[in-house]
């Protein structure tokens, strides 16, 4: 499921042009997916895999994280605009 930059990129929250995938993936799939897409550990790295054992109730079989938590890996991000996006989306999501 992407979350982080990549979700709000395609969600239009209010990032354009992001050249990274941020993305939760169960536990058992990582391998696959690491073998599948050729990934690699990096210092400097532009895909993030956020590896969880089970996903839980509501978190499975969509494309996208809940906003909840896309907004919460945004306000975790480097980038001061990430993170800004992040604050006016948990501001919306507590109104």
């Amino acid at each position: 499921m992407l979350t982080g930059v990549t979700a709000a990129a395609d969600l239009r929250l209010g990032l354009v042009g992001v050249r990274e995938v941020d993305a939760y993936v169960r536990e058992d799939q990582l391998g696959v997916i690491r073998q599948r897409y050729h990934l690699n550990e990096s210092r400097d790295p532009n895909v993030t895999l956020r590896v969880v054992p089970d996903l839980g109730p509501g978190w499975g079989g969509t494309r996208y994280a809940p906003l909840s938590a896309i907004a919460v890996d945004l306000l975790e991000d480097g980038d001061a605009r990430s993170r800004q996006v992040g604050e006016d989306l948990l501001g919306k999501l507590s109104r």
